[in-house]
């Protein structure tokens, strides 16, 4: 385990060569317990269009998933104009998403989200997060684990397999060290080695590319070590979510990051790595983190493409062209304003 972790033994190679690795927030008897962060989410998607369309039908994935680490106490979609059809739906994964159907001519569309969660701390045991990594792997899963999928060791669209990924997990994936050592690693030296930059890459960008580059943004970073992860043989699964926000004068919808997170102002990515012995475990390679109670969890799939917070269809004149607004808060609620759960 990292040197830098309180509790935990010291790693078997040394220091890090990409520098100080993330906290791993291991379980300790004596610790106190954090208590669970309230917080109001509002996800807005605008879309303005050129000419009038005249049919909008999508697909949402904004509605906050209940985990271990959260519950979800209130949700709510809004579409305006009002829409024709607005349906939920659970995915193969456990996702809730919702179906939406415009059925009239418009200039402009809206998807609000609103939510309230409880996001409690997590903590890791010492004992899974010390083993070897090779012990991670399917075959060592044992029993039915809640959530696992080999969907999430194998390749996928948007992660496939045999890509420059693999030097990188080569480089942290060593024989016999320690999956917490390698995690803390892997999340260093994505964040140490690749540039956020919000105008290199697209949705359309492949992983290749953003390998070569260099350069992208979460959702880019979190399909590097989804692939490094994969190749290793462990699965990886991409987790969709949002980042806590500092309040604004108008209430909950503040954009503005709180402190230095990066990717608080629209959808926020990682990815989630699964240890025999303690679960799930996020890590963010954005901000150089392991994922704790400024994250907001709504979905998780093999990558980007199933769960992208909305896509769709969109009929109209040839030809017409369209400009995207996106806006998230996630505030933490006053005393003023927590409501009983």
């Amino acid at each position: 385990m990292s040197e830098n972790a309180p509790g935990a033994r010291p790693g078997q190679d040394g220091a890090a060569p990409h520098g100080a690795r993330p906290l791993i927030p291991l379980r300790q008897e004596d610790a106190p317990t954090l208590d669970p962060v309230h917080y109001r989410v509002h996800h807005l998607t605008s879309y303005r269009y050129a000419k009038p369309v005249t049919r909008n039908y999508g697909r949402a994935h904004v509605e906050p998933r209940a985990t271990p680490h959260q519950r979800v106490l209130s949700h709510e979609v809004v579409v305006d104009p009002a829409p024709a059809r607005l349906t939920a739906h659970t995915d193969f994964y456990g996702n809730s998403s919702t179906y939406l159907l415009v059925d009239a001519p418009h200039e402009q569309l809206d998807v609000h989200s609103h939510a309230r969660v409880s996001v409690a701390e997590r903590r890791y045991g010492l004992e899974p997060m010390s083993r070897p990594w090779e012990q991670c792997t399917p075959e060592h899963w044992g029993a039915p684990m809640p959530g696992a999928s080999l969907d999430f060791v194998r390749p996928s669209p948007r992660v496939p397999g045999g890509t420059a990924a693999r030097e990188i997990s080569a480089e942290v994936f060593r024989p016999g060290r320690a999956v917490g050592e390698c995690l803390a690693e892997l999340t260093a030296l994505i964040h140490t080695e690749f540039t956020y930059d919000s105008a290199a890459t697209t949705v359309t960008s492949t992983l290749e590319e953003v390998l070569g580059a260099r350069h992208g943004v979460c959702q880019d970073f979190s399909h590097v070590g989804v692939a490094a992860v994969r190749e290793a043989g462990l699965a990886a699964r991409y987790v969709s979510g949002y980042l806590r926000t500092a309040p604004s004068a108008g209430g909950a919808l503040g954009t503005e990051p709180a402190g230095e997170m990066i990717g608080s102002a629209a959808s926020h990515a990682w990815l989630s790595v699964l240890v025999p012995g303690t679960g799930w475990v996020d890590i963010d390679p954005t901000n150089r983190t392991f994922v704790d109670q400024r994250f907001v969890t709504t979905a998780w799939g093999r990558d980007y493409a199933d769960v992208p917070p909305l896509k769709g269809i969109v009929v109209g004149p040839p030809g017409a062209s369209s400009t995207l607004r996106v806006a998230v808060g996630v505030v933490p609620e006053t005393a003023g304003t927590e409501s009983a759960d």
